[in-house]
């Protein structure tokens, strides 16, 4: 599956040569008896799985892996694997080559998952070190800018009671936000409770979203229970019900999809083009979530774009990470004609705010676009040295 007919024309101002690549581990860990709890885990700290590229000019950029909030320890090894066909005076016309030219001499042993992650966090410092060369944000060079800003909506909701979701619920209203995505309890019966607990209370106008959070449950609902609550989701008038399956279950989320009357996303782990063209091939969701740094890049995001909006099924990224993840989300999307929802998460994340070069600049509902170069990110050592990797922490699924 090529995604060469979703790129820009190649520009040749964006030619690159590699110079080195180095994994950066980071970690904001929080102190105890502050972790973020939930009924489906615990997030112990923010993890960052960063890939830092410096190009032969001197210039450096930041990409980051998604899946390294759960799994950081891996990725040195992983870009190891990947240094023979990236060495050092490596060439590309376009920064929009590097993901597809490391899957094809790799193809035997990192089709998908976090390898692909990989690969594509390299593509995303490549993207982010050309604009930063060129004095431009990464949009310009992702096809220049479709829109000046984008609705953004509340994620976080975590919390093991209800009083605790609806707090944050409601208050993420009060702070403007026009939409607040939540997360199911564990068993079926219990979230179907929390919505009636949680809805009523949200202002008058504010939509709200269910995540079952079923993509990568340890032990996920029956079929049955699912199509249950999303019945209920959809009777409190739900904007969507989200993973209500396992992220491999197509033929559950179809069953799903037909069976309610809200629409269902998913899956915002898988990690290949080819996973969501399962997906929509399937007819399993009305909304596809790929996020840039899990996918392969900005170049594969792109590609899930197109396929879904050719068979009329909205794109609406997952965004979970640091300010890496963050911007280079943010970036993609505001360079691609088929987006016009985010996701923002509101939960405390010292590694988002400190690795931004300027603030995030929200109005209401919508965040704007940002002016600095580059993917507007910055690694420094005293960052380094202020969220040193703390391994065994990060997010862990109960």
């Amino acid at each position: 599956m090529s995604t060469a007919s979703v790129r820009p024309a190649v520009d040749r101002e964006h030619a690159l040569t590699i110079e080195s690549l180095r994994p950066v581990l980071l970690s904001a860990v929080y102190p105890p008896g502050e972790e973020l709890a939930w009924v489906g885990g615990v997030i112990h700290s923010w993890d960052a799985a960063l890939i830092e590229v410096t190009l032969a000019d001197g210039t450096t950029g930041l990409g980051e892996v998604g899946a390294g909030i759960m799994a950081a320890a891996a990725v040195p090894g992983i870009l190891d694997a990947f240094r023979p066909y990236i060495a050092p005076g490596t060439t590309f016309a376009d920064p929009l080559e590097v993901g597809d030219h490391l899957r094809r001499y790799t193809a035997f042993w990192s089709r998908g998952g976090m390898l692909n992650g990989v690969a594509g966090a390299i593509e995303l410092a490549c993207i982010d070190a050309v604009a930063t060369r060129e004095g431009v944000p990464a949009y310009e060079i992702l096809g220049g800018l479709r829109r000046d800003r984008i609705e953004v909506y509340a994620s976080g909701g975590l919390g093991s009671t209800f009083d605790q979701v609806a707090a944050w619920a409601t208050q993420q209203a009060a702070d403007g936000f026009g939409t607040v995505k939540f997360r199911a309890m564990r068993d079926p019966e219990t979230t179907m409770r929390l919505l009636d607990a949680v809805v009523p209370q949200l202002p008058p106008g504010t939509r709200f979203i269910l995540d079952a959070v079923q993509g990568c449950a340890s032990h996920p609902w029956q079929l049955a229970d699912s199509i249950a609550v999303g019945h209920a989701a959809a009777a409190h008038g739900a904007r969507w019900y989200e993973e209500p399956c396992y992220a491999t279950d197509l033929d559950g989320y179809a069953a799903v999809r037909q069976a309610v009357s809200v629409p269902v996303s998913g899956v915002e782990s898988n990690g290949t083009v080819f996973e969501f063209a399962a997906l929509l091939a399937a007819g399993s969701v009305d909304i596809v979530q790929p996020d840039v740094s899990f996918v392969g890049g900005a170049a594969s995001f792109a590609d899930v774009s197109r396929r879904a909006s050719e068979r009329g099924v909205a794109c609406v990224p997952h965004v979970w990470g640091s300010g890496v993840t963050f911007a280079a989300n943010l970036h993609t999307v505001l360079a691609d004609p088929h987006v016009e929802l985010f996701e923002f998460c509101t939960l405390p994340n010292p590694l988002r705010d400190a690795l931004l070069v300027e603030p995030i600049r929200r109005e209401g509902s919508h965040v704007l676009a940002p002016t600095a170069p580059g993917l507007g990110v910055r690694l420094t050592p005293q960052l380094e040295a202020q969220y040193p990797f703390v391994g065994g922490g990060g997010h862990r699924i109960r």
